[in-house]
């Protein structure tokens, strides 16, 4: 996950000078960072589905590959259309890995383990916040020039290939399924494989796929997430670029500290939320809390003129987001239930995915149009801030029912 969040918003640093090498438009740059969101929507659902069946190491690795690929062949784009084609074949790549590890955490921690399980997962996000940000912007400023090719391109080639030989390793250590984990000793084993067994299934578990898809928990939880994760979206892909603008004069190394510095915060949030979220009864108070700091911080953000400023506004944005991303999690996969997880999870980051796309595409129009980001990050906010509302309209899960499920 540290790999593909690199893999991801890496285009984010490339921006800043791979646009004016390219003559690419801030329209342009959004659209095509946008599309990626694309692709990743219209095959994360199916996605899931086939690691239901295939198991999370084969198609895990698979997916590895071929986006560890892409990433590198960015460095041969020369045009927009080339940009647009190789971010949407980058999102149908990814579009496998995130809610298959949420559902493939779902087969070996219970439901009171799941959100610190999640939190702990998820913190390759802020690993790859934290090393890449800064790692980024250095390679821009050292690897310009070298071999007569620009810094975006070895940017997107140091960072790409190393995920193909990660995908080796994956290959050889992952293990799908409690009962296959061979490095467990056999009462351990046992004992994974029955307290698994004991967890909830919610009734009427042989609905059809539209039924689960239009289930008033899925509907409101992707709600949710798109108002969310879509803000989140949206600052990690233009956030360099707004630091090179309110604060002139400021290198890519030094954009690449203060984007990476903030994730220290974020993952301590993300952390304690989670720990917090397994102890509560209330996780829908918590999400909303957590939305509430973060919308604070995007509303603060656009009006930061020095650099310390904008890294307090930065600090609170992600304290929150950290937070909300941990206890949301937990709150889903318990509401969702063993017979809504695998489309669920699929659907709601799927409308996460599309909340992206609009996001950072959108922002690309409006600083096209007004050439600042104001009224983008307000509008972001204020979809955060919304968020916080949305949360508390999700459906509570009644389960409580101990029936043992089969695995698969």
């Amino acid at each position: 996950y540290v790999m593909a969040h690199l893999d991801r918003v890496n285009v984010s640093f490339a921006g800043l000078t791979m646009t004016d090498d390219l003559g690419f438009t801030a329209e342009v740059f959004g659209f095509g960072s946008g599309i990626f969101f694309f692709g990743y929507l219209l095959f994360e659902v199916p996605s899931n589905l086939i690691l239901e069946r295939v198991g999370a190491r084969r198609l895990i690795t698979t997916i590895m590959v071929i986006w560890g690929t892409v990433s590198a062949a960015m460095a041969l784009v020369t045009t927009p259309l080339e940009f647009y084609i190789m971010r949407f074949i980058l999102g149908v790549a990814e579009s496998g890995l995130y809610p298959g590890v949420i559902l493939y955490l779902t087969f070996w921690f219970r439901r009171q383990e799941r959100a610190t399980a999640i939190a702990l997962f998820a913190q390759a996000l802020a690993i790859a916040g934290l090393i890449g940000s800064p790692l980024s912007g250095w390679i821009l400023e050292v690897s310009d020039g070298m071999a007569d090719m620009a810094g975006w391109q070895w940017l997107f080639i140091f960072e790409g290939l190393p995920t193909v030989l990660l995908a080796l390793v994956v290959f050889i250590v992952m293990t799908d399924r409690p009962e296959q984990a061979k490095w467990l000793r056999p009462e351990e084993r046992d004992w994974l494989v029955e307290q698994m067994a004991r967890e909830p299934l919610e009734s009427g578990s042989h609905d059809h796929f539209l039924q689960k898809l239009l289930h008033p928990k899925v509907i409101m939880l992707s709600l949710f997430y798109a108002l969310f994760l879509g803000a989140f979206a949206g600052l990690m892909l233009w956030v360099p670029k707004t630091l090179q603008q309110n604060i002139p004069g400021i290198s890519n190394e030094m954009i690449g500290w203060a984007v990476g510095l903030p994730y220290v915060p974020f993952s301590l949030a993300m952390l304690f939320w989670g720990r917090l979220s397994d102890r509560v009864h209330n996780r829908k108070r918590l999400v909303s809390l957590a939305a509430l700091i973060g919308g604070i911080g995007f509303v603060m953000l656009p009006f930061t003129r020095t650099l310390w400023s904008f890294e307090l506004s930065l600090v609170v944005l992600m304290v929150g987001m950290g937070a909300g991303f941990s206890s949301y999690w937990g709150l889903a996969t318990i509401t969702l239930g063993p017979k809504l997880a695998a489309v669920g999870i699929a659907v709601v980051n799927s409308a996460g995915a599309l909340g992206s796309y609009a996001s950072v595409a959108g922002l690309g129009l409006l600083v096209g149009a007004l050439g600042d980001y104001t009224i983008g990050y307000l509008l972001l906010g204020a979809a955060v801030l919304l968020s916080a509302l949305v949360v508390q309209l999700v459906p509570e899960s009644h389960s409580s029912a101990s029936v043992p499920i089969t695995a698969g």
